[in-house]
Order: C-alpha cells, then structure tokens, then sequence
C-alpha cells in the first residue's frame, strides 16, 4: 500500500505543475541586446599580517616591509628592535665606539663617519642619510639597518647567526 501511495504522490506532484503551467499566461517574446565589454583583471596582492611579539614593535615592522625588508626577516627584525632599543627610535648607546649606537636597530656610528673608503662615510655614500643624527629618523634607521643586513648578508652587524 505504502509503494501504490509514493507512487501517487510521485504522480501528483509532477502532473500538478505542469497542469498550472499549461493555465499561466506565457510571456511576450522580448530581445535583448547586452554589450560585454572587456574589463581588465584587477589583482591585489595583500601582504601577510604582521604578528609581533612586542606590541611596540608592530608598526614599526609595517615600516620596514615599506622601506623593503622582507617578511621572511621580519621576526629576526623584532628581536632585533626590542633587544637593541625596545623599540624606541630616539635611543642613543653612547658606550658603543665610534660616537655610540643610534636609533631603532642601534646602527653604529662606524657607519655614518668618514673613513679612509668612504670620505663621507659609508651610509652617506651609498645616499641613506646625510649624518648620523638621521638615524633618530625610523624610515632612515630602517633603511640604514637593511643596507647593513645587504652589506653582511645578515645579521652580522647584530651579532646574529
């Protein structure tokens, strides 16, 4: 009985759509003209979020991707930020030789002083900063910090494998 009651309803549910159908009133036919036009393809490329361990740090790592340190360095970068300055830009190590150490990576004074290969000294040359006191500035400590990671191949400045 249950089998010859599916089936009906089976039946029913079919035939009664199309039963209503045939009573609906159909549509005009209409043409309709679309232009597709060729967009180009947009693609945004969203960097990965920064995750620091030390809130201090955080935007200051945001800087470095600008200035083009790279997110693989990123992390290594904050051990280095919070250890050399706690994330501080205007801290000066003045026991460091050389005039003492400056800014948000501690970059030494060696750098910014004339020496006998580079009579402006060796940031000067390569146009990273005019003096030393423009390492109190992020973005110039920043830099400065990744053309001395560029000159080491790493964190040697740092004392770091």
């Amino acid at each position: 009985m249950t089998k010859y009651l599916i089936s009906f309803v089976a039946l029913v549910s079919v035939w009664i759509p199309w039963a209503h159908a045939a009573e609906a009133p159909r549509p005009t036919p209409t043409t309709t003209t679309t232009s597709v036009l060729a967009s180009p393809k947009v693609t945004t490329t969203v960097p990965p979020a920064i995750h620091a361990t030390h809130a201090e740090c955080a935007g200051w790592l945001a800087l470095a991707r600008q200035v083009g340190w790279a997110d693989r360095d990123l992390p290594t970068l904050e051990f280095v930020l919070w250890r050399e300055s706690r994330c501080l830009p205007t801290v000066h190590n003045a026991k460091d030789p050389n005039g003492g150490s400056h800014g948000l990576t501690q970059v030494n004074g060696f750098w910014c002083r004339p020496s006998r290969y580079y009579p402006n000294g060796y940031l000067q040359h390569h146009g990273v900063l005019t003096t030393c006191d423009d390492l109190y500035a992020p973005t110039i400590n920043l830099r400065a910090a990744l053309a001395l990671y560029d000159y080491s191949d790493g964190w040697a400045q740092w004392y770091l494998p």
